[in-house]
């Protein structure tokens, strides 16, 4: 009886270490190395300067509702930008975020995290295009596009979102609600790779010129965030209106409830138009007469 009890315990140790190694396996495949985020050089402050993940105080979110979102990451941890997937080839980041990281010489993005960047799929580019009449100083049309290697289509956890083509009319009286979805702090200086949003509220034109004290160009927009806020290097970050890709942050934001930033800048996607953005094909429906 001794015997077979040992005999027992001896196979549930071997089966409980075939399971564990199993489930390391399984979680190597299709990973990013976060360490490469956030470990060069012995800290969390990478080798250009900036500090991986940045969504503030946000709530979580889960690639399940958040399809487009994307996490990018440009020559080799020089810059991080976030981005929204618009085709099954193409990313929508921030011009200005891809310029301030110099000459590119190599760009990949994590997409379809469930919620972990750490479990995303990652792609390499093949190339990126700035919008042609991006303003640098102004920041008028502050948008690029990544053309990735190969193909989303497939892809577990990864959809395009539509781009918004039409301006929503802003009242301050019935104000419209809108995420921005990026990877972030949880409080001051405490950085996370899990996907978060944030709650932000469109302000009118007039709202913008005093936040700002200036007027803005028309190819921009601002948005007071309600609930947490991005900030840092989630510049590229999707602003989400009515389920429809409506903005791409273009602001770079420091990070610490001190002093948060209660309105943020970004591209407004339904006035800039352009060769570069090709909408997806309308599928081909029978009319009956």
């Amino acid at each position: 009886m001794k015997e077979t009890v040992k005999l027992i315990l001896l196979a549930l140790v071997l089966w409980g270490a075939h399971l564990t190694k199993a489930q390391q396996e399984e979680s190597d495949v299709g990973s990013i190395d976060t360490t490469e985020l956030d470990e060069q050089n012995g800290t969390n402050q990478t080798s250009g300067g900036n500090r991986a993940g940045r969504l503030f105080n946000g709530v979580p979110a889960t690639s399940a509702n958040q399809l487009y979102s994307v996490y990018g990451n440009i020559n080799s941890g020089g810059k991080f930008v976030g981005g929204a997937i618009i085709s099954n080839t193409q990313v929508l980041t921030s011009a200005s975020a891809v310029q301030s990281a110099g000459t590119v010489n190599s760009f990949t993005v994590a997409v379809g995290s469930n919620p972990n960047v750490g479990n995303a799929k990652v792609y390499n580019y093949a190339s990126v295009e700035i919008h042609k009449d991006f303003d640098s100083t102004t920041r008028a049309n502050d948008v690029a596009i990544v053309t990735i290697n190969g193909t989303f289509d497939g892809a577990p956890n990864v959809h395009p979102i539509t781009i918004a083509t039409r301006e929503i009319v802003v009242s301050t009286t019935n104000r419209t609600t809108c995420v921005v979805v990026g990877y972030g702090q949880t409080g001051d200086f405490a950085y996370t790779y899990t996907m978060s949003q944030a709650q932000y509220e469109l302000l009118t034109d007039q709202e913008c010129t005093t936040a700002f004290n200036q007027t803005l160009p028309p190819s921009m927009l601002c948005a007071r965030a309600v609930s947490g806020y991005a900030c840092r290097v989630d510049r590229g970050g999707p602003l989400v209106c009515n389920g429809l890709l409506y903005g791409i942050l273009t602001d770079q934001t420091g990070c610490t409830s001190a002093n948060p930033p209660v309105v943020q800048k970004f591209a407004k996607l339904p006035v800039i138009t352009g060769p570069w953005y090709v909408p997806p094909p309308r599928k081909n429906y029978v009319s009956c007469p």
